[in-house]
């Protein structure tokens, strides 16, 4: 056997004894290779006692950093606290607003990932990748749904300073596609800077059964009965906070404690709802002139500050049927709730600040992401994803009312109520109207704010956020990722404006888009699209905002040069920071593009057991024809019930499961349910099911097999139509089922060789598409 070489292509034994021997030009040629390492200051010897060592040290924060808390809401209105006018109680976030300063002309983006996309990276949304939502790359730079590469986050900066970061809730600023097992990761908390993160993936979760919640890198499953998502993102930034002090104490640390609260759906537990019960019988107009004139009292707005008229098809609360009334009431009842139980939280998390002695010289910033969402249309409903299908009619909401805010339900209030969570500002999230963009700010940080319960009037950008953290920790920006170079922070750092309420506005202008609707602020002027980007309607207002804070009077006509110059000054900007091409669909298009489009994967060969395939990668099964093979590894047995395969939940999804000597396929949008039932196969090895829509995508057939055996076959029309929010289940349904008819997570008794699902993913032809616009109406 041949002598084992080194790879210098001497033999181990010469390597060994010439390194015992070493001296003159060795130990130069031995110290010259040590030289290469640039951060070792050192000596190298041959051994121990003939060297000096340097030891490896973290590096260190500048001197007096102070710890970083972020706290993003999730569609809470500018009123919605009580320290901003609000009468939800909220004494936490008013403590906050009470021991520092509150903001009242801070801006955000309109939407979710587009803010937090701004807020990680001091970047405009479209310039950090994310002028929309993360549903699909548009082969733009201003639209991959997906944070740029050259776009370094908060958390890799400040760890890279000498911080330790750790993040909980909400991220949605990686791409859909890569929310899988396998990711990839890139996008993900853990490589985008933080050391420890308990979150979820996309732009919403059931809060009692969530299928998307992730620790790490890794999903989890959430079995836990009393499992409340508020309620554990905070539990899990507390353990963060206590483990810090304990193992790291000295280094400062960045959280950011990102809710999904009060993101739709509007789940709350029974003593929160109870605690509501009967506040807003008087209806959404008494409650916006009432959070005005305390808006007014607390300074928040300007004393001349006047209501504009209501929302275009919001209705005047008198104008409502009884049952109108009593339904719409109880769904704000729901988001005071959510938005109580939040501000609970909140709580806790300052007393453990308090507790660990780190609240003193911490920075807390508390925004909300956008305004309120009008998601839940003119009605409300108590399963948003029944939009898709015509939505829920008064009839069938009303004996659900007790059970709505439960896990049994999706719910969320109705335009009228989001109005008046943007007191006193006009529309809502999605819009670049104020209504979209207005929100919360509040800086808390004892040691480094001498004010308290301070306003301040300055005008502030989402992505300002970044560069004002970095100030006031000493940090300076890095220059590359990855060993490229990275863009340039845009934001502006205004912490000149904590010592002072006169302080000169560090931002002077900011640009706007989202959705096609764009806006431009500029030294008091505020010019808005009236509609989206070359749509029926379009053109512009122009908004003198010394004379109203709220875009209460359109001047463009007495002011056609500001116009002009304005709209100038918005291409500049549109064409600097990534905003052209303009995406001109309308929401749903956007949202079900990807679906539409279809064309990429037919076929799905799964062998259980297998984890739960994320909806973002799973196929979509509600809305297109498909075949779904289930080979058992042994013949069916007299009751061996459970489910076969679970795509999607009760509030949109498809099911196939074998209870009580029946084989049962169903279609489910709470409260439709569509079923196809035969007697269970017993002596069975081979289950198959065929869904052919044979008018996409209301129109359509389900047949089932046993060993090529026709079972039953049955047409259902309307069918069902939408985006599932939660995926793919073999053999199991856990997290929220997708039938009532049985309880999660309902496995099956038997086991599975093997499933086929074989999708017509032919893309919809604009017919199609228009007819997929257009649910049946059922309101």
């Amino acid at each position: 056997m041949p002598k084992r070489r080194s790879h210098s292509g001497i033999s181990r034994r010469t390597a060994l004894t010439g390194a015992l021997t070493l001296g003159g030009a060795g130990a130069a040629s031995c110290a010259a290779g040590v030289a290469q390492e640039q951060t070792f200051q050192g000596r190298i010897g041959a051994t121990f006692d003939e060297s000096a060592p340097n030891f490896a040290r973290e590096r260190d924060a500048p001197a007096g950093a102070p710890n970083v808390v972020v706290i993003v809401l999730d569609d809470v209105g500018f009123s919605d606290l009580g320290c901003y006018g609000g009468e939800i109680a909220t004494p936490a976030m008013d403590a906050l607003a009470s021991g520092g300063l509150r903001y009242t002309s801070f801006r955000t983006t309109g939407v979710c990932s587009s803010t937090r996309a701004s807020l990680l990276t001091g970047l405009n949304p479209h310039s950090a990748g994310l002028g929309w939502l993360t549903f699909a790359d548009e082969g733009y730079p201003g639209y991959r749904g997906d944070l740029a590469a050259d776009a370094i986050t908060l958390a890799e900066t400040l760890s890279a300073h000498g911080y330790l970061a750790y993040h909980c809730g909400k991220w949605h600023v990686n791409a859909e596609a890569s929310a899988t097992a396998v990711g990839p990761f890139e996008n993900w908390p853990l490589q985008r800077g933080y050391q420890r993160a308990h979150w979820f993936q996309g732009h919403s979760l059931h809060y009692y059964q969530p299928s998307n919640v992730y620790d790490g890198n890794q999903r989890v499953e959430i079995s836990d009965q009393s499992y409340f998502a508020t309620d554990a993102f905070t539990d899990n930034a507390i353990r963060y906070l206590r483990e810090h002090a304990a193992v790291a104490d000295g280094r400062p640390f960045l959280l950011s404690l990102a809710h999904a609260a009060a993101h739709s759906p509007l789940h709350a537990t029974p003593e929160d709802i109870a605690a509501q019960r009967g506040r807003y019988e008087l209806g959404w107009d008494h409650a916006r002139e009432a959070r005005l004139a305390r808006q007014i009292e607390l300074g928040v707005v300007p004393p001349n500050t006047r209501l504009p008229p209501r929302n275009r098809g919001v209705a005047a609360w008198s104008e409502l049927s009884p049952d109108q009334r009593r339904l719409y009431s109880r769904y704000m009842e729901l988001y005071a709730a959510v938005v109580a139980r939040l501000d609970a939280n909140i709580g806790r998390l300052i007393a453990a600040l308090s507790e660990t002695g780190a609240l003193d010289n911490t920075m807390i910033m508390l925004i909300s992401d956008n305004g309120g969402s009008p998601d839940g249309a003119l009605t409300g409903t108590p399963n948003l994803l029944a939009s898709g299908v015509g939505g829920v009619p008064l009839a069938e909401v009303l004996p659900l009312i007790d059970e709505l805010g439960g896990p049994g339900t999706y719910p969320m209030y109705p335009m009228g109520w989001a109005m008046a969570s943007n007191t006193p500002f006009r529309s809502y999230k999605h819009d670049t109207h104020l209504g979209g963009v207005a929100d919360p700010l509040i800086v808390h940080w004892p040691r480094g704010i001498a004010a308290r319960g301070e306003v301040r009037p300055q005008y502030a950008h989402v992505s300002d956020v970044l560069p004002t953290i970095l100030a006031c920790s000493g940090v300076r920006p890095l220059e590359a990722r990855n060993g490229r170079a990275a863009k340039s922070i845009q934001g502006i750092d205004f912490s000149p404006t904590f010592a002072r309420a006169e302080a000169p506005e560090t931002r002077t202008a900011q640009h706007f888009e989202l959705n096609g609707t764009r806006a431009m602020y500029a030294e008091g002027w505020r010019l808005v699209s009236k509609a989206p980007f070359r749509q029926e309607g379009d053109g512009w207002e122009l908004y003198n905002l010394a004379e109203a804070c709220n875009e209460l009077e359109d001047v463009a006509a007495a002011h056609p040069e500001k116009v002009a110059e304005l709209e100038q000054r918005w291409i500049q900007a549109a064409h600097r920071y990534d905003v052209f091409p303009i995406d001109t669909r309308t929401i749903k298009e956007k949202s079900w593009g990807p679906f539409f489009r279809g064309g990429e994967r037919s076929r799905w060969v799964l062998t259980p057991p297998i984890d739960l395939i994320p909806e973002e990668a799973a196929p979509a099964l509600v809305g297109r024809s498909h075949t779904i093979e289930i080979v058992l590894q042994a013949p069916l047995r007299a009751g061996q019930d459970g489910v076969l395969l679970a795509s999607g939940n009760v509030f949109l999804g498809c099911v196939l499961y074998l209870q009580g000597g029946k084989l049962v396929h169903e279609f489910s949008c709470l409260p439709r349910s569509l079923r196809t039932e035969a007697p269970a196969p017993v002596g069975a090895s081979r289950i198959v099911l065929r869904h052919e829509v044979t008018s996409r995508p209301w129109q359509g057939l389900v047949e089932l097999f046993a060993d090529d055996r026709s079972l039953i076959r049955q047409h259902h029309e309307p069918l069902l139509f939408g985006r599932a929010m939660q995926g793919l289940q073999i053999g199991r349904n856990g997290s929220t089922p997708t039938s009532k008819a049985y309880e999660r997570p309902f496995e099956f008794r038997g086991a599975i060789r093997s499933v086929i699902i074989d999708l017509d993913n032919s893309p919809y032809t604009p017919e199609e598409i228009a007819s997929a616009l257009r649910p049946p109406r059922r309101v």
